[in-house]
């Protein structure tokens, strides 16, 4: 039975290995999982809300698309991918060169993350202060054995506000950037950090803790 079931398996391994094999319609081959990396653009700003054009800033850090690395569950495609990160959507838009616009975006899951002008940038879970656990895309700014930093850039829609007396401002609708830091122990669950001399001794006197602890470990193998 166990017999059968392997070699069920193995049929089914190969097939699906010689189908991903394709032929774009330029004549090269193409890696069959760059079908899987879209999905179609969301999260708009909602009808009813001011049109982009009447909105001051930009959904973008960088309007322009990028040619970047994908990395696609465990494997670096070879295709030339360009990407625009949308830091209101927090969204990776996706396209196939430089200049047209794209109705795509890059598949939010963990096990794809992408290579931007030398930064990485990943499809993470995350534990904001005060807040429910959240997922969205973190820039890696440091990855090691035991500890890890990140950066998470994005950007909130502000509605317009229409002073009501003299001494008060109006505004009108704006993008607002936010920067948060998130720092994970021992690829353990990523935490928000925030940059105070305060914050950072309290964290850090754990950290101390955990690093003691995972080098008398450490000591105690090789012994």
């Amino acid at each position: 039975m166990k017999q059968i079931l392997f070699i069920s398996l193995f049929f089914l391994s190969t097939l699906n290995s010689i189908k991903c094999q394709g032929i774009s319609p330029n004549g090269l081959q193409s890696d069959f999982r760059l079908a899987n990396l879209y999905e179609k653009l969301k999260n708009r700003l909602e009808k009813g809300t001011s049109p982009i054009g009447k909105i001051k800033g930009s959904p973008y850090f960088d309007n322009k698309f990028k040619i970047s690395e994908v990395n696609y569950f465990g494997t670096l495609l070879n295709e030339k991918i360009y990407l625009r990160y949308n830091a209101f959507s927090d969204e990776m838009e996706i396209s196939l060169n430089s200049t047209s616009d794209s109705q795509n975006i890059l598949i939010k899951n963990n096990k794809v993350f992408c290579i931007i002008k030398g930064k990485t940038y990943r499809y993470l879970g995350f534990k904001e202060d005060n807040q429910p656990p959240a997922v969205g895309y973190l820039k890696e700014l440091f990855k090691g054995e035991l500890f890890s930093f990140y950066e998470r850039k994005f950007k909130v829609y502000m509605q317009a506000t229409v002073a009501r007396t003299s001494l008060e401002r109006s505004f009108p609708a704006r993008f607002v950037e936010k920067i948060q830091y998130y720092y994970s122990v021992n690829n353990g669950e990523i935490n928000q950090i925030k940059l105070s001399k305060k914050n950072i001794l309290n964290k850090f006197k754990i950290l101390i803790q955990i690093i003691k602890v995972f080098l008398l470990i450490k000591c105690l193998i090789i012994l």
